[in-house]
């Protein structure tokens, strides 16, 4: 909208304080557009990390010993493990200033891809656990579906929120991205741990 011509705004200065900025077309502080994330508390994607942290911290310490941080961190490339380790923390931690709206909870296939990647999730640490010797978990796909398994997950949290309390112009292409990019590194840090263990 065009400014008001001065002379035109003098003549009505009884104007309220919104109107007064109208009239100055004076922009709205970028911080005008946030929303109070107490408003959202309930509907805030740090909620769906909860699980996955759960199950993880749980379950990590009863798989087998090469899983372990010691013999899984063993001759990997420095900066392989600082570029999976950054976007572990952007995909565990950006989640926390996301919500969803009123009408993405009825976006059923999102939520169900969520529950899904949750549930094969743990079944790849179980496999593991209860079955170490199987020609599934010491297959290629089974030793490495503790990392594969995420993509599910991750990419339902990235669908299921897509807004953010802090960031106004959010889109939900950018966790997408991120999630992607941390399963590439993870898979490649694994594959190489894979490789070692079958080559001893």
């Amino acid at each position: 909208m065009a400014c008001q011509k001065p002379r035109c705004f003098f003549k009505k200065a009884a104007h309220s304080p919104k109107q007064l900025t109208k009239a100055l077309c004076i922009k709205k502080p970028w911080y005008s557009k946030l929303i109070d994330p107490s408003k959202v508390i309930l509907r805030n994607g740090g909620l769906l990390v909860i699980p996955v942290l759960a199950i993880s911290i749980g379950l990590w310490e009863f798989l087998p010993e090469v899983y372990g941080p010691k013999e899984f961190s063993r001759e990997i490339p420095t900066w392989l493990a600082l570029a999976e380790n950054l976007f572990r923390i952007i995909i565990f931690s950006v989640p926390a200033i996301l919500f969803f709206s009123n009408d993405e909870i009825k976006n059923k296939w999102e939520w169900f891809l969520y529950t899904f990647g949750i549930a094969i999730y743990t079944c790849s640490y179980l496999f593991q656990i209860l079955y170490p010797n199987s020609n599934w978990s010491t297959s290629y796909l089974g030793f490495t579906a503790p990392a594969w398994t995420t993509i599910f997950w991750l990419y339902g949290i990235g669908l299921i929120y897509s807004h953010s309390w802090l960031l106004p112009s959010w889109h939900r292409a950018i966790y997408i991205v991120a999630a992607t990019l941390f399963v590439l590194l993870h898979m490649a840090h694994t594959t190489l741990v894979y490789v070692r263990v079958l080559n001893q």
